[in-house]
């Protein structure tokens, strides 16, 4: 491992430790106190420190300057000590998640997550210009990354989805079918949600056919939900809902299963290279 493909792999584990911010959109009975703080100080030192990430956002201009900006952002409204979204008990022990802003948590992760693959994308193709790729690895993990990523999120905003649809539902029928101050704090939130829906999918590498087999019905329910498709003969919104939560589940499990141990493997590889490099250059 060379400095170039080292820098890369920096990359695609501060990736991880990003998307893995995630985890405060799901509804735990307990979360890694320790684990947030970790997250936190490596999110953080990451773009302070002197490390690959920072010198890249350092000579990147004004696209460096807005993603530093975005991250700092999410450090500030996620992790931050005055965050109402994440908070830490007052003894330190616990970790309190308000789960009714987890579509600010998406908001703010997804948008980094895109502009962290472009630059490992725009490294890759200039190691691979300059002969400097040796790690033929690296192409198979991007690539499953990328159908775990997309996979994960979808599941992960259908859910929510799911959630606010049948709030939203519950909110017009208490109110006889009117729309009241709550329906339109809720129809808010699901606009937001289909928004982040065309984000994920408007930003996909992924093309294949399997792909698809999730993206199509998950966004005809979509439009089902919009009024701009019947639902099909004989079926309810709960039937829908049902149905295409279950495929986008087990897709994104199937993509978890084939990604996660060549991330296991990489990240094991990547942590024996850096340490090697770090050996050199102290006997230099």
């Amino acid at each position: 491992m060379n400095n170039y493909t080292a820098a890369i792999g920096s990359f695609i584990r501060y990736d991880m430790i990003v998307f893995n911010t995630l985890e405060y959109t799901m509804k735990k009975d307990k979360y890694d106190v320790e684990a947030y703080k970790a997250r936190k100080e490596i999110i953080r030192n990451e773009i302070e420190q002197n490390t690959p990430l920072h010198a890249c956002l350092q000579n990147s201009g004004e696209a460096g300057e807005k993603l530093t900006q975005k991250i700092n952002e999410m450090l500030d409204v996620v992790y931050g000590d005055e965050s109402t979204i994440l908070k830490l008990s007052q003894d330190g022990s616990e970790l309190h998640v308000d789960y009714s802003q987890c579509v600010t948590v998406f908001e703010h992760v997804l948008p980094i997550h895109e502009e962290l693959r472009k630059i490992i994308e725009a490294h890759m193709i200039g190691a691979k210009k300059e002969e400097k790729m040796d790690e033929p690895s690296y192409d198979s993990l991007i690539l499953k990354n990328e159908y775990f990523y997309r996979g994960m999120v979808n599941m992960l905003l259908l859910d929510q989805f799911d959630h606010l649809f049948a709030e939203y539902n519950k909110a017009r029928n208490e109110a006889k079918g009117a729309i009241t101050p709550q329906s339109n704090f809720i129809q808010n939130d699901i606009s937001r949600v289909v928004n982040l829906f065309h984000f994920v999918r408007n930003n996909a590498v992924a093309r294949s056919a399997e792909y698809y087999e999730v993206i199509d019905p998950l966004f005809a329910l979509i439009e089902m939900t919009g009024g701009r498709r019947d639902l099909p003969q004989g079926k309810n919104f709960g039937t829908m809902f049902t149905e295409v939560k279950k495929l986008t589940r087990e897709h994104a499990n199937k993509w978890e299963l084939e990604w996660k141990p060549a991330y296991d493997e990489f990240n094991r590889h990547f942590q024996e290279e850096v340490t090697k490099m770090q050996q050199n250059n102290k006997q230099a």
